[in-house]
């Protein structure tokens, strides 16, 4: 079934794939069909030696060489993209067909393909070197190179714009952390730091006003036993001072304490 191949129209038939032997018969039929191909070519009728050996290909099991030959035919028609799978189709019969590489390395330069052109141009030249074949591979070789370094270039920019843009990711996600650590610092943090200024206030003024109500009582003792004092020598009396109870019973001293007198038994009366 024929591929659509843009502004060329439809691509020529290929050998059908599910014949896999010729019959002698059909190989003396391919043969004359190859042959008058052959001669239209030489008369410069390439439409109709197009139409040859496309039937010789039709026919099955067509070989790398008259893929290769059609493929020259539809080169000079300008059917650029019909060579390159004609070519193709005699590589897969035949990869080591230099014809059929150095064919589709011309027509992938005309559709300035520059890097397929600079392998199969390589490829070809390694089978079978030819001073024309290896001037015309040069534009291809110098076009692919500029690819590669432009791919290169492109590759590395990316890398370099990708490393920046992670970078700066890093950096916002850096500063969002620290702007939500300081969030949880004075939402949380800040209240228990004041609670904390607060109770150390409050017990700073607790023990300021125990101080002061110490050195007030401590004042008006002093002030007390100094009124004292004024007032028992004015008197000529020292002062009086409140003495805890001793054996002496409330006297001065002891010995103001008058003697014990023990008491006496009773006279017996005399018996009557």
């Amino acid at each position: 079934m024929a591929a659509s191949a843009g502004d060329e129209g439809p691509l020529p038939l290929m050998s059908p794939p599910d014949v896999t032997e010729l019959t002698d018969e059909q190989v003396d039929k391919q043969n004359d069909l190859k042959q008058a191909g052959v001669e239209l070519l030489e008369d410069g009728k390439l439409e109709e030696a197009l139409s040859k050996f496309s039937e010789a290909v039709a026919i099955g099991c067509a070989s790398a060489l008259l893929y290769s030959r059609r493929a020259g035919v539809l080169m000079q028609l300008g059917r650029t993209q019909a060579v390159i799978n004609d070519c193709t189709a005699a590589l897969t019969v035949n990869p080591d067909s230099a014809k059929a590489l150095k064919m589709r390395a011309r027509a992938n330069a005309k559709l300035e393909l520059w890097e397929q052109a600079n392998l199969d141009f390589q490829a070809g030249l390694r089978m079978d070197f030819d001073d024309q074949t290896e001037e015309d591979s040069k534009l291809a070789f110098k076009k692919a190179k500029e690819i590669r370094e432009a791919a290169v270039s492109k590759r590395v920019q990316k890398e370099q714009d990708d490393f920046e843009t992670k970078l700066k990711a890093d950096k916002a996600a850096y500063e969002a952390a620290v702007k939500a650590r300081d969030a949880v610092w004075t939402d949380s943090k800040e209240e228990k730091y004041q609670e904390t200024l607060r109770k150390i206030e409050e017990e700073k003024k607790r023990k300021e006003q125990k101080a002061a109500r110490e050195a007030f009582q401590a004042q008006s003792t002093a002030t007390k036993e100094a009124a004292d004092k004024k007032d028992a020598a004015e008197k000529g009396q020292p002062p009086s001072k409140t003495e805890p109870a001793s054996a002496a019973g409330g006297y001065a001293s002891a010995a103001d304490v008058p003697p014990t007198v023990e008491p006496q038994p009773a006279a017996e009366e005399p018996a009557p």
